[in-house]
């Protein structure tokens, strides 16, 4: 087959199915490899000898991703390469690869000022490529600024300081990144110069460079635009926050003090969502910012949203447990502790509503904390917490946060619907086959346990006895801990046998029978279980005490582990509450250790 007819047949075959650009092998490593004689020769080569699928007919070599041989030596810095290309092939300059950059885009976006100086040291270059943008609507500008490189931003706005530049496409104008990076000499140059112009194509809203040097934390920043723009104080976020909002929402200290001398009334002004800066550090746990804003503006802690919350409802309502303590211990937030919002619920029915067990837990045991409050529907804090008890509906952050009003005795509303409707709902709501899911459950275990302990029965730690006149009698029968061990070990098994029986009997009842049969099943299992433990750690240490540090490592080890197994079950049987203080603690217990095993308090950790 010819030359010719292979050609048309790749011709043929790239308008059916498409093909991806290649440029020569050799050429390509001579470019990257930086052997400037190895490049030129190639070049040489590929000039005398063109092939009609290698070569196009503009003479421009692209690789897979329509990167030219300028892009590839400016990628990997090879300065000699990049100037004799700018020489030869000055068409290269304005060549996009596939992502839109210019070879000047990869220059400013290295960092290599050298490279710059070289690619634009032609009026054409400068010309071309300084206002060339990419498919992110980036400059080579933009791009020195995104990646932090000041020197060559410095030298591309020098290169021509009456250029304007348009936003990118995330509205970032070049004062916008300037501010982001925190670079001072840079805005002064922007905004002293026609550089810092840019078009306002209604394509992208324009961000405000005021929220960027917010966001950087760049005080210095903030001062040289007071003293340049005022106005840009009082442009809005996308969410409609001006930039004391912004400074709140990250806990910008400096930025807030500064922003309240110079512009109090920032303070006053809502967002989209009708919250004011206090209630934006509020909802992030800021509390030093509260202080601050409470000491320099007196009447802001009285500051409500439009639903007329206040910032202990704002934190309530976001879980932040730490913040929330804090701001308890503020004499000048006092009267907020059982203020009302539009629905008449206070931050403890707030935190109850929204499932925050550690928010709840911690304004109960304030005692300027009145659980007696009613809402608008006269329901107290327990009240909705039972609402929100339906089975298999209730998140267990939902159970925890019930928990956490039962351990302080938390009282219902005289005349709430819930004394009767909970009842019900924990009794008749659950399906048939959702009680005996449950049953189930703890029927295998009742039942491993069981099996477990009567096999232990007969394989006693230290054996029998072979000869007369007490062959069949236990070896250790003498020792405390074998007595223990046989003693917990018959309490396992027939706690365990007891469950069963009684699960049994629940299989052939109604629900209601179900129910009783699991709030009693549920207190022996766990007396089964903890007898076991015990019977092993007694086991245990008799085969064992011989060695006597082994000995007391195992009896300290296995009497954690029981104390920590009674504490988690102690939840699952009965939470109870209290007027005694004793009583109320001890329920509290099992309460917070609930809370830090299945992550409850990591999670309010991290939120914060």
């Amino acid at each position: 087959m010819s030359d010719l007819m292979f050609s048309n047949l790749l011709e043929d075959d790239q308008e059916e199915y498409g093909a991806v650009e290649t440029m020569d092998p050799e050429l390509y490593k001579a470019t990257i490899g930086g052997d400037l004689l190895e490049f030129v020769r190639e070049m040489e080569r590929l000039a005398n000898d063109r092939h009609p699928y290698y070569l196009p007919a503009s003479c421009v070599q692209l690789g897979p991703q329509k990167n030219t041989i300028l892009h590839l030596a400016t990628s990997y810095g090879h300065h000699e390469i990049v100037k004799l290309v700018c020489k030869d092939l000055p068409h290269l300059l304005a060549e996009k690869d596939a992502r839109g950059d210019t070879a000047l885009h990869l220059a400013a976006r290295a960092g290599d000022t050298n490279l710059i100086l070289l690619l634009t040291d032609s009026d054409y270059a400068v010309l071309a490529l300084l206002g060339a943008t990419n498919e992110e609507d980036n400059t080579p500008l933009h791009e020195a600024l995104i990646h932090r490189h000041e020197n060559v931003a410095r030298t591309l706005i020098d290169k021509n300081r009456n250029m304007n530049y348009s936003v990118n496409h995330e509205g970032k104008s070049l004062t916008y990144l300037a501010a982001e990076a925190g670079y001072v000499a840079i805005i002064s140059l922007l905004m002293d110069n026609p550089v810092g112009n840019y078009a306002l194509d209604g394509k992208h809203k324009i961000k405000s460079p005021v929220h960027a040097a917010i966001l950087g934390r760049n005080i210095d920043v903030l001062k040289l635009f007071w003293r340049k723009d005022r106005s840009s104080f009082y442009k809005r976020c996308e969410k409609g926050g001006n930039p004391l909002h912004c400074a709140a929402y990250i806990g910008f200290t400096d930025g807030i003090s500064f922003l309240l001398k110079k512009s109090y009334i920032l303070a006053y002004l809502r967002d989209r969502q009708g919250l004011l800066p206090i209630h934006m550090a509020a909802s992030q746990g800021h509390v030093d910012i509260i202080q601050l804003m409470v000491q320099d503006r007196p009447d802001s802690r009285e500051q409500l949203t439009l639903q007329g919350q206040n910032i202990l409802h704002i934190a309530a309502k976001s879980g932040k447990c730490r913040a929330l303590e804090r701001m308890l211990k503020m004499p000048e937030l006092e009267k907020l502790i059982n203020e009302k919002d539009a629905d008449g619920n206070t931050p403890l029915h707030v935190a109850t509503i929204y499932g925050h067990p550690k928010v709840v837990s911690s304004l109960t045991w304030d005692e300027r904390v009145i659980l007696q409050l009613e809402n608008k529907d006269g329901l107290t804090a327990l009240d909705i917490a039972e609402e929100q008890m339906k089975p298999y509906m209730a998140s267990f952050q939902k159970r925890l946060t019930w928990m956490a009003l039962r351990v302080v005795g938390a009282p219902k509303a005289p005349h709430s619907k819930s004394v009767t409707d909970v009842n019900l709902m924990l009794d008749e709501q659950p399906t048939t086959e959702n009680y005996r899911d449950k049953v189930n459950v703890i029927l295998l275990v009742a039942t491993l346990v069981a099996t477990v302990t009567f096999s232990a029965g007969f394989a006693m730690p230290g054996g029998y006895k072979n000869s007369d006149p007490n062959q069949g009698i236990a070896n250790m029968l003498e020792k405390v801990k074998f007595q223990e061990f046989v003693i917990c070990d018959s309490l396992a098994m027939y706690s365990s046998i007891a469950v069963a029986v009684t699960l049994l009997w629940a299989q052939l009842g109604d629900q209601k029978s179900m129910h009783v049969a699991l709030k009693l099943a549920l207190p022996l299992l766990g007396i089964a279980l903890a007898m076991m433990s015990i019977a092993f750690m007694a086991g245990v240490y008799l085969v064992v005490s011989k060695l006597n540090w082994l000995a007391h490592f195992v009896l300290f080890m296995g009497s954690n582990f029981v104390i920590v197994l009674v504490l988690l079950f102690l939840p699952l049987c009965f939470l109870g509450s209290s007027n005694y203080h004793r009583f109320r603690f001890l329920s509290y217990c099992p309460f917070c250790l609930m809370l830090y095993a299945l992550g409850s308090y990591a999670e309010n950790e991290a939120a914060e």
